[in-house]
């Protein structure tokens, strides 16, 4: 199966509502990344990985809230159940590994590798989460999906990694 097709395949039809609100989004983006490039704010690899990073954020929603039907009206406000749940399975015949994986990948899913300039940590905390938080919403509010908490933590985690990982590159660059 082609590229094409997983996608068409993964992805239902968009609403009118949804194609136009991502429209928005994108020209909204646009706007206020021209205003930053104009006044020397960023530079133009720093404007090039924000158009990804915003790319790659519209696909987040889009997987995670999006590419979903509407059900029920689900909320996991337990912290870290699902770790309870993985741990109380390896000693049985069927160990959550997919539990384990979704964790895992929900750590990787906001990596913020694409800014090119240092973040203090306690901000990218504070936008990995908003970012989360975001995503759990929309799904809460749409009925799209699980508000859970752990994956608002999980998120928020990978963001943090993220910035760290992010700090370290271009500090040993400026050192070199």
């Amino acid at each position: 199966m082609d590229i094409y097709q997983t996608v068409i395949s993964h992805y239902p039809h968009w609403s009118k509502i949804e194609l136009i609100a991502v429209v928005i989004v994108m020209i909204i983006s646009f706007i206020i990344l021209d205003r930053f490039y104009k006044k020397d704010k960023i530079n133009k690899i720093q404007m090039f990985f924000c158009i990804l990073f915003i790319i790659y954020l519209l696909h987040v929603f889009g997987s995670t809230v999006f590419s979903r039907l509407p059900s029920k009206r689900i909320c996991k406000l337990e912290v870290f159940w699902s770790w309870k749940e993985i741990l109380n399975s390896m000693n049985t015949t069927y160990p959550k590994y997919e539990l384990f994986l979704e964790n895992i990948l929900n750590v990787i899913m906001l990596l913020p590798l694409v800014y090119g300039k240092k973040i203090d940590w306690e901000v990218g905390l504070l936008i990995g989460f908003c970012i989360s938080f975001s995503i759990e919403l929309m799904q809460l509010v749409l009925c799209r999906g699980m508000f859970d908490v752990d994956d608002i933590i999980h998120n928020s985690l990978g963001f943090l990694i993220g910035i760290v990982i992010i700090n370290k590159v271009l500090l040993m660059n400026k050192i070199s």
